[in-house]
């Protein structure tokens, strides 16, 4: 199969249905409804470990450790600061439907970005 293609249609679906799946948890009362579209949402972004081979994909041989380190540094930066950003957000509002609707922004970034990457390309570095 052609990489972009089959890259941009697992991440695509993923995104979908993460978004969606942590969007509706803000709506639903349920108790056994959250926690299944919280399982959804946990199943789908698990997915995302695809990413891990992005930098074999488009980075040089001598850059792929490089282009993986770039990723670990992106990742630590929002496993950081999502944390302080959803408890701003929660001291603020005193409830946790903004910060639902922040994991949905961040959802629709990540369609954006993976459904945009193209994944036939060598990129210099």
């Amino acid at each position: 199969g052609r990489p972009n293609v089959v890259m941009r249609t697992l991440f695509g679906i993923a995104a979908v249905v993460a978004t969606v799946s942590i969007f509706s948890v803000a709506y639903v009362t349920d108790p056994v409804a959250v926690v299944v579209l919280l399982s959804s949402t946990l199943f789908f972004l698990r997915w995302c470990g695809l990413f891990w081979s992005v930098p074999s994909m488009l980075g040089t041989r001598n850059k792929v450790g490089f282009l993986g380190g770039v990723m670990n540094l992106g990742g630590n930066i929002a496993g950081i600061s999502v944390p302080i950003i959803v408890g701003l957000i929660v001291q603020a509002t005193g409830s946790y439907f903004l910060a639902l609707m922040f994991f949905a922004a961040c959802g629709i970034g990540l369609l954006l970005a993976s459904t945009n990457i193209d994944y036939e390309k060598k990129i210099p570095v």
